[in-house]
């Protein structure tokens, strides 16, 4: 085993360094991971150093390309492994196998001279034994392999030799060829012709004898119906065993036939489509619009039916099944292709073309030589033919293009990664993955469906960790048919790993990284760059001024690039301006080498620069928001944003906040995940990108943020940063408030005043004093929420918020009005109101008249409690704000009921209550609502009603965990005995 440097062959060294080349050499072009070439040199024995042995052989194999004048990283690392980047033809191996094909194709053709030259030139390329010396299993497989191949090559090289009249030439190599290999009865069969026509009648015959003397003493056997046949003709004494068998033209035999006067001999058939894959699974609907399209019989121009999407989609196989079931509307012949577009050496059209044209029946010596009379005399010899072909693998328009026929009985279907946008398709195909059902009715196919089923939980995980891609899917399937002793489960937890998944996703020549391999590739330096780059931060999808951003690059110029990746296939876009990985292409991203020297260097500017961009946005919309309020003049912007890029409204803030908050959240995932390597001043921005966004709470997945949240918290107290531990603090007390978790809001909030007041993040405080107020007030620790209360007003007089300020004071008069002060609420209530009304602030008009009226109707001064509720429903009614008019009506149906109005007053309680059903998140409201219009019911003797209600207040306010609950259970016993007794059935004893 050997490297040839110019004319010289460098030995590949020490036997098992040989090895590795081996391995390395016969995948030329495919990346080995680590662990199967630790398998092919060792098997089942390696070391524990194996992979350091392995680098220093890879190492030592560097040194002698780079002594050749070769390029070291021919020999590059990639991922987990290595690949040796070299032409095919470059290796023994797989040249032999290129001129064996070439030979059959020459064979085919009639061209014997040709094809025996080449079988030759195949047969020299061996030097004695394949892999003499290399140990391992994997050389071992190879050396049995290529022995064969040899073998096989010599048989077929003395076929030719026979057809060519090449008799006596071939009788002492088929006479040794036997005395190695004497259990091949095909050589006895040539050597038998050889020598009958050489005049050894006798000789041809005795060969017969020694072939039935060997097979029965070693085989048991008696020669093959072949070989009996071939006696019985030597004794017969048949003339053609002695005739060789000249190849002859098309041309030749037209003018034969003419002579003769039977006319020209019919024009070829060809049958090209490779065989249809038998387990082909899902597609229907797609499968069938192509079939519809390419046999429609009353179209009037060429049908050409393309299909596009990512490697490993599934094109190929959709094109072919979609070619077997059409191909009988074409009985002229089918002509295939492999354009090999993805690859470094996709095919020439020119070429493509000639090897049409001599299946359609041309001679080739009248096949012109340019591309464009080829094409031009292609598209002659289809005229008036019903022909189809399928063009796979093609690489762009130009390459498809003069490979279409002219006549509109043809019928074309073409794959490639990229829309080809300038092939004239009728019909075009963007695949995406398989659906789960899909996905699920391959592995069925393949691996069975009792295996499948007994485990179908695991199966439908196994089907969405491969992300639905049909390649991966195949391949998962491919291994556990093979190994019958797994179970899925175990497969699915061999695939758990992000790390590993790729590695495990391979089985044979199979491979989910290969095909984005072949597309990376072809990437320029600058598409890599973004390709890589964005991998970690483009989750689940980037927008076009974010990715910009991260990248340090200008839109156009980022637009042009992302396109680009698009184009190959490699990026999709679910909508303009928008760019997504598919899930197995971003682990491929993920785990390729940086050129720098440093890669994490290069992660963190990517994404520094991203936090920085989302917060200069988030900030934005913040403001669009909640205007004027002082926690937008805390966060650390940097600078503003290009006028193009502003949130000129509120509907635009909140549609980008939708649009970018997963992008958001994994950036500071991505952060957090960093911990002891994390930059301090960037927790700040990671904090204050959370406390922008939940602004926007309604909008987006508060608990999710506040995951996040609770883990920036964590790693910010650990670097000693109190300001963004105590924002981060304060979106868990603020998530766990909304979902009503009392006891983890108090704890959460508790730690945000703590870091605030240590970090004198006065802004952030006065909210978690405010959360703290509202806590305690459901908790009915009222004189405590009024203190909290107190303190977050005072502080949002000294920060100069007015409308918090008046926010506040709103909340502390409804903790002591339900503390039994509202005395002391009244006059704040009043100097709100008169506040609110010089702001025309409507909503906290409304807000204020509510409160007022509560108040109004804990004094007992009920009339002006209803004048204030009905003030406040006029506002809400006015100015569209349901939710606070909701309140308003339940509030103002108790003041109804106490002053003796009990039909209005239900009617008011139950249009509260059918609102609040249908708002989610408003659990509170819809308890209070419903307790009143129980309460009003059970007095009005609707005993039926109100024990529903008081039910339905009891579930809502457990469910909640609102101490709220005590007094609708008071409320349903009380309303269960008097619907009871309404009935005159006594109760049941507890």
């Amino acid at each position: 085993m050997g490297i040839q440097l110019g004319g010289t062959v460098v030995p590949g060294g020490p036997p098992q360094q040989q090895a590795t080349l081996a391995a390395l050499a016969l995948r030329s072009g495919h990346v080995v991971p680590l662990h199967e070439l630790m398998s092919a040199v060792w098997g089942e024995a390696a070391p524990g150093s194996a992979v350091m042995i392995l680098r220093t052989y890879v190492w030592r194999l560097r040194k002698i390309l780079e002594s050749g004048g070769r390029d070291p990283q021919v020999l590059a690392s990639v991922n987990d492994g290595y690949r040796l980047a070299v032409p095919p033809a470059s290796v023994d191996a797989f040249r032999a196998e290129q001129l064996a094909a070439d030979a059959a194709r020459a064979r085919e053709a009639g061209r014997y001279d040709e094809g025996a030259a080449l079988l030759a030139e195949a047969v020299g390329l061996w030097r004695g034994e394949p892999l003499a010396g290399v140990p391992g299993p994997f050389a071992e497989q190879q050396r049995s392999r290529l022995s064969e191949l040899r073998r096989q090559l010599l048989e077929e090289r003395f076929a030719l030799d026979i057809l060519l009249g090449r008799h006596t030439q071939v009788i002492p190599e088929l006479t040794a060829f036997i005395g190695e290999q004497p259990l091949r009865e095909r050589p006895y069969g040539f050597l038998m012709r050889a020598l009958y026509a050489a005049g050894r009648q006798g000789d041809a015959l005795a060969v017969f004898g020694t072939a039935r003397e060997v097979l029965a003493a070693e085989l048991g056997l008696d020669p093959g119906p072949e070989l009996r046949t071939l006696r019985q003709r030597i004794l017969a004494g048949d003339a053609e065993l002695v005739t060789p068998a000249p190849a002859a033209s098309p041309s030749t035999r037209d003018e034969t036939a003419d002579a003769q006067g039977t006319g020209p001999a019919p024009l070829p058939r060809p049958a090209q489509l490779p065989a249809d894959i038998a387990d082909f699974s899902g597609r229907a609907e797609t499968l069938s619009a192509l079939c519809e399209a390419l046999t429609d019989q009353e179209r009037t121009a060429l049908a050409v039916a393309t299909v596009s999407g990512m490697g490993g989609i599934g094109k190929s196989a959709l094109a072919l099944r979609v070619a077997h079931r059409v191909k009988e509307e074409f009985p002229d012949g089918q002509l295939y292709a492999d354009l090999r577009g993805t690859g470094a050496d996709a095919a020439d059209p020119g070429a493509v073309l000639a090897s049409f044209l001599s299946a359609l029946g041309v001679a080739r010596q009248e096949v012109p030589g340019s591309v464009e009379d080829r094409a031009r005399l292609f598209r002659t010899v289809l005229d008036g033919r019903r022909v189809l072909l399928l063009l796979d693998d093609a690489r762009d328009t130009a390459q498809v293009k003069p490979l279409l026929p002219g006549a509109v009985h043809c019928a074309v279907v073409v794959t490639s990664r990229a829309h080809l946008s300038g092939v004239p398709s009728g019909t075009h195909v963007q695949l995406t993955e398989f659906s789960p059902t899909e996905a699920l009715s391959l592995l069925r196919h393949i691996v069975g469906a009792q295996r499948v089923d007994q485990e179908e939980t695991a199966a439908v995980a196994l089907a969405g960790a491969c992300a639905h891609l049909p390649l991966a899917v195949r391949i998962v399937a491919a291994r556990l048919a093979a190994r019958p002793g797994w179970t899925v489960a175990y497969l699915l937890a061999r695939l758990a790993d992000e790390r590993r998944r790729l590695s495990e996703l391979r089985a044979d020549d199979l491979a989910v990284s290969a095909v984005f391999e072949l597309g990376y590739r072809q990437l320029t330096a600058p598409q890599a760059m973004v390709f890589r780059s964005l991998a970690p931060v483009a989750w689940p999808s980037i927008g076009l001024p974010a990715a910009a951003a991260a990248l340090g690059l200008g839109e156009p110029e980022t637009e042009t690039l992302l396109e680009a990746l698009v184009d190959a296939a490699l990026l999709e876009s679910p909508e303009a301006g928008r760019y997504r990985y598919h899930e197995l292409g971003r682990d491929f991203a993920l785990h390729l080498p940086h050129p720098e020297t440093d890669p994490s260097d290069a992660d963190f500017a990517v994404e520094r620069r991203l936090l920085t961009h989302l917060l200069r946005m988030a900030a934005e919309a913040f403001q669009r928001m909640v205007p004027g309020d002082p926690v937008h003049s805390t966060i650390s912007v940097v600078s503003g944003e290009p006028a193009e890029h502003r949130l000129a409204t509120l509907a635009q803030a909140r549609a980008w906040v939708v649009t970018e908050f997963d992008c958001a959240l994994h950036a500071v995932q991505l952060l957090v995940a960093r911990g002891d390597g994390a930059e301090p001043e960037l927790l700040t921005v990671a904090a204050d990108l959370l406390v922008a966004l939940s602004s926007f709470g309604h909008d987006v997945p508060y608990g999710q943020m506040a995951l996040t949240a609770r883990a920036l918290a964590r790693l910010s107290a650990q670097h000693g940063n109190h300001r963004a531990a105590g924002r981060a603090h304060f979106i868990c007390g603020n998530a766990a408030l909304q979902a009503t978790q009392l006891t983890q809001a108090r704890a959460e909030s508790e730690r945000a005043a703590e870091a605030c007041r240590r970090a004198g993040d006065r802004a952030i405080l006065q909210q978690a004093y405010n959360d703290l107020g509202v806590i305690a007030q459901f908790e009915q620790r009222y004189d405590d929420a009024a203190d909290h209360f107190d303190q977050a007003l005072a502080l949002a007089r000294e920060l100069g918020n007015r409308s918090g300020g008046l926010t506040t004071t709103l909340n502390a008069a409804l903790a002591r009005i339900r503390g039994g002060r509202a005395d002391e609420a009244l006059p704040a209530c009043d100097e709100a109101l008169s506040a609110l009304r010089a702001m025309a602030d409507h909503h906290g008009i409304a807000h204020a008249l509510c409160v007022r009226g509560q108040a109004l109707h804990e004094l007992d001064r009920l009339p002006e409690a209803l004048a204030d509720y009905t003030q406040c429903l006029d506002v809400c009614e006015a100015e569209r704000i349901p939710g606070r008019r909701a309140q308003a009506l339940y509030r103002y149906a108790e003041t109804l009921n106490a002053l003796g109005r009990v039909e209005p007053a239900l009617d008011a309680a139950a249009r509260a209550v059918a609102y609040f059903r249908t708002v989610p998140d408003r659990d509170r409201d819809r308890g209070y609502a419903l307790l009143i219009h129980a309460r009003i019911a059970a007095g009005a003797g609707h005993h039926g009603q109100a024990l529903a209600h008081s039910r339905e207040a009891l579930e809502v306010f457990t469910r909640a965990g609102l101490p709220e609950a005590a007094q609708a259970r008071l409320l349903v016993d009380a309303t269960g005995v008097m619907a009871v007794q309404g009935r005159g059935v006594r109760p049941t004893p507890a």
